[in-house]
């Protein structure tokens, strides 16, 4: 049986500014655990890899920085973005990194396939530059970091069971490895069901370029010079670049703040509850 994949990003902004802050960038859905630290996001079943990664990102952007971590029963990625590229810490065996992986990603046939080409890139995990470059973009996240035991944690690599909760609690986050432990236990899934994963619909796609071939043949059939068909596809393709526009904000901007981006109720130690 497959492990369930659970995914968390965090952030040193206060929930209340980051809230806010994304509903006007139209980031998310997801669910904010405010923590002393900054805030906890949990994005909704269903978030493929790299929609967390795009979201991460402008977080970063929003909060000065953000980490995402993934994992299941037998893995865990994390990624820490300072900059637009996050720098990947994994844990668990080359099989088991690469299962977390094609599961997050919801990979077909052909991602697996690419995964297990680039499977090389896991063994990047035992170099010490490439774990001291982790180190150095945690504190850069968050200064008062613990050095040693974090890095004791990035250099045991291959245990990747509770990798996740033991990273944060050895760089002094103990909220939220807290909330990674909790997140596991289901107890923000009455929240999170109720939020759409972060994606914009796709129907325009199987609309615009069927009309972009139909173009073409008119082109051919009726003699039309190729200007008109050129100026036709580029106004079909600005069509559709704005009806996407459209549907993307869908999701966030034009919805109840408290309904896209809800505040999971904390209690001491600001941990979610039911």
């Amino acid at each position: 049986m497959m492990s369930v994949v659970r995914m968390l990003i965090w952030t040193p902004l206060n929930a209340a500014e980051l809230q806010k802050s994304m509903h006007s960038g139209n980031v998310g859905p997801a669910a904010l655990v405010p923590v002393q630290s900054g805030t906890v996001l949990l994005p909704p079943p269903g978030t493929k890899l790299s929609e967390a990664a795009y979201m991460t990102n402008r977080v970063r952007k929003i909060g000065r920085g953000a980490a995402l971590a993934v994992w299941n029963d037998d893995a865990a990625l994390l990624y820490m973005f300072t900059t637009s590229l996050g720098r990947a810490s994994m844990w668990g065996s080359r099989e088991a990194v690469l299962r977390l992986s094609a599961q997050a990603k919801q990979s077909g046939p052909v991602g697996r396939s690419f995964d297990r080409a680039t499977a090389g890139m896991v063994d990047l995990r035992e170099k010490e530059k490439w774990q001291l470059d982790a180190i150095d973009k945690l504190t850069a996240l968050y200064p008062a970091a613990g050095r040693k035991g974090t890095l004791e944690r990035i250099r045991d690599f291959g245990n990747g069971r509770a990798a996740i909760p033991d990273f944060f609690r050895a760089a002094g986050l103990h909220e939220v490895a807290r909330v990674a432990e909790l997140t596991e236990q289901g107890r923000a899934e009455a929240v999170l069901r109720t939020l759409e994963p972060p994606r914009t619909q796709l129907w325009p796609l199987w609309l615009i370029f069927p009309l972009i071939v139909l173009a073409a043949a008119a082109t051919v059939i009726f003699d039309i010079p190729a200007v008109v068909y050129y100026l036709v596809v580029l106004l079909l393709l600005a069509m559709l670049a704005g009806l996407l526009v459209v549907l993307r904000r869908r999701l966030v901007r034009t919805k109840p703040i408290n309904t896209v981006l809800p505040v999971i109720p904390v209690t001491q130690g600001a941990v979610p509850t039911d």
